[in-house]
């Protein structure tokens, strides 16, 4: 028999059991749907993270910052952690382990490799690293006029590219000696009229940064009010202050105090602080200069800040007046900003380049690295677990219209075994048999998987519009500029329909081999 006459016979044999084989195409069709449909969530999602992060600008970021580790205890000096008395060896166990863990959390942590020149630059030589960017930042007490008040703010000095948007009039700064405020910090000198955003312009201000929350005057304001005087703190009251700080060591003669007190206050006065102590930014040295206003920017809301997303420069974010890069003269004044070290980079990474490669070898050099790779990551795994639960009901769905087959199929084997004892008898190899029942069951998965992957084709279409409604309502419309959440590429045509094929072939296996073992004579004495 011809390969024509035996697809003749398979096909006629289906078309005799419409409703049979019109509801094993039902099962095929409806697995092939479920499985072309997830695959095709499952790549749309794996493209649409890839795409919504890697087309932002802040994906290709990495902050760098410099970690403070913990004091190791065998660092500790032996007498500051000595127990004293007589106690029992349990209780000296206890107690020193306490003066231990309260001697290690009360001193400063000090960074154990700093961003020095040298090491920036060995960031900035790194393959896929573009640019280095360092910012200097420090409390700060801005002054306009002699009689102004100051009034305490953030002051950054660093890159000032990223706020050129932000601008409400004027420039950013061009020279040494030029400054930008914030709105909030021109309202806070009194100057929040939007006639001022103009007016401004030119005006001289006295910036002073450095620890002036931690200054002597203040201190000795604290000491006499009993509080820490804020905004209420006058420039006037700050110098008079300044000038009893700096005489009040050398007039302890004047009041009534006992020699045994004036020698306490004395040592207090005149003890140099210990090494493992020395905290310089809380040392109160404060470096101070002349500038002119050249811009005003506008400050940041919430949905500002939520928009610029983590990985935005924190101090462009935070401060209310920005420095020129070369501002960094001011703060190289402090004990604490000099020789260059700092405590954190932006470093960019080129579009398309390898962001985890460059974050690991960053933390390789001792650093820890903060970029969206981790984020990005966990994103795409999430989205896989999601889509591999989707693809397991499809393929148990497909695996029960397989079963379908092949209970339809060895059915038909006992309804046609006399057909079966005919095709033989007029010369229909074994071989040949068994292929007419393999062709039916291939047949039903082609034409199953091929209007399965035409439905879910159908069921993208209103799946993504909801879908990409809920995203829509949960992150922003913002966020989605991707067309659809669904990939249908030409290997998922041609991998879909072929499983399906593959699956009800194997289906039909069983029967069909049972249908080549029919002895012709047997099947024509069948019924």
């Amino acid at each position: 028999m011809t390969a024509r006459e035996l697809t003749r016979f398979a096909l006629g044999g289906l078309w005799r059991q419409k409703v049979r084989t019109a509801l094993t195409l039902v099962g095929v069709t409806v697995g092939t749907c479920a499985l072309a449909f997830s695959l095709a969530l499952g790549l749309g999602l794996r493209a649409f993270v890839d795409h919504e992060f890697q087309s932002r600008p802040e994906f290709w970021r990495v902050n760098v910052y410099v970690d403070e580790p913990p004091v190791d205890p065998a660092d500790v000096p032996p007498d500051k952690v000595a127990v004293r008395g007589d106690v029992s060896a349990d209780r000296r166990d206890r107690l020193r382990e306490a003066l231990v863990d309260r001697y290690v959390s009360a001193r400063r942590r000090r960074p154990p490799v700093p961003l020095t020149p040298d090491k920036l630059a060995a960031i900035a030589a790194l393959p896929e690293v573009v640019e280095v960017r360092t910012f200097r930042t420090a409390d700060a007490r801005v002054t306009a006029g002699a009689a102004g008040k100051p009034n305490p703010v953030t002051a950054v000095s660093g890159p000032l590219a990223d706020i050129r948007p932000r601008l409400l009039s004027g420039r950013l700064p061009e020279a040494a000696d030029e400054v930008v405020l914030s709105e909030l910090a021109l309202y806070d000198l009194g100057r929040g009229d939007d006639a001022e955003l103009e007016r401004v312009l030119g005006l001289v201000v006295r910036v002073e940064v450095g620890g002036v929350k931690h200054a002597p005057p203040l201190a000795l304001a604290r000491a006499l009010t009993g509080r820490l005087p804020g905004d209420e703190l006058t420039a006037a009251q700050g110098a008079a202050l300044e000038k009893v700080a700096a005489a009040l060591p050398a007039k302890l003669a004047v009041f009534d105090l006992t020699p045994a007190e004036r020698a306490e206050l004395d040592r207090l006065l005149t003890a140099k602080p210990d090494p493992a102590d020395d905290r310089p930014w809380d040392s109160g040295a404060t470096a101070a200069g002349e500038y002119r206003v050249c811009g005003v920017v506008r400050v940041l809301t919430r949905a500002d800040r939520k928009e610029a997303g983590p990985l935005a420069a924190w101090e462009l974010t935070q401060a209310h007046l920005f420095l020129p890069p070369s501002g960094v003269e001011l703060f190289a004044r402090l004990p604490w900003a000099r020789n260059g070290e700092v405590f954190g980079a932006d470093v960019r990474v080129r579009p398309g380049g390898d962001l985890s490669g460059t974050a690991a070898a960053i933390e390789a050099m001792g650093y820890r690295s903060v970029s969206a790779a981790k984020w990005f990551a966990g994103a795409k795994r999430e989205v896989t677990l999601i889509a591999m639960g989707l693809n397991l009901f499809a393929l148990i769905a497909l695996f029960v219209a397989g079963v379908g087959i092949t209970n339809t199929l060895v059915t038909t084997v006992v309804e046609r075994t006399r057909e079966i004892g005919v095709l033989r008898a007029v010369g229909a190899t074994r071989g040949q048999v068994l292929g007419m029942f393999l062709a039916e069951g291939a047949f039903v998965g082609l034409v199953g998987g091929a209007v399965g992957f035409g439905l879910a084709l159908g069921l993208a279409v209103p799946a993504d519009a909801w879908v990409r409604g809920v995203m829509q309502q949960q992150m922003g419309a913002e966020v989605l500029t991707t067309p659809t959440v669904f990939a249908f590429p030409p290997w998922l045509w041609v991998g879909a329909v072929g499983f399906a094929v593959l699956v009800t072939t194997a289906a039909a296996y069983y029967p069909a081999r049972r249908a080549a073992r029919v002895h012709p004579i047997d099947a024509l004495r069948y019924g």
